[in-house]
This record gives structure tokens, C-alpha cells and sequence, in this order.
């Protein structure tokens, strides 16, 4: 189950690929909205809870720029 608290997560291909990185207030809702509207593009997703919004900001820039996700322009 995923909690409904703030934190960043990576959408992952097929081959475990990031292809997105992102944050939020609320990552059960989003998760769901990603799900709806790119459930084509995905095949996993890792989450990583933070206690605030600025803590997951952070994990989210660290992700970029390590992972250089193809969907975040």
C-alpha cells in the first residue's frame, strides 16, 4: 500500500529503467494519477516517503541528475 504522505518516487520500463522522477504531497494520489495517465509507459514504481515536501524536493533533484529520466522536460 502506498501511504498518503509526501515523498518522491521514480516510474520505471520494462527493463527497470527511470523514465520519471518525481514529488508530491501526497503519493498515493499520484501514483494513481500516473497510473491513469501513462499506464503505457510504466512497468514499476519506487517511492521513497520523506517527513516534508522540501525533504522530497531534494531526493527529487539528486534523481534527475543522476538519472536523467526521458519524460521529466
Amino acid at each position: 500500500m502506498i501511504p498518503n504522505k509526501s515523498g518522491a518516487y521514480n516510474l520505471r520500463d520494462r527493463n527497470g529503467k527511470v523514465i520519471y522522477t518525481g514529488m508530491t504531497n501526497d503519493l498515493n494520489r499520484r501514483v494513481k494519477e500516473h497510473h491513469y495517465e501513462k499506464s503505457k509507459h510504466f512497468a514499476s514504481v519506487s517511492i521513497t516517503p520523506t517527513r516534508s515536501k522540501s525533504q522530497a524536493k531534494v531526493i527529487e533533484k539528486q534523481r534527475l541528475k543522476s538519472h536523467k529520466p526521458s519524460e521529466n522536460k
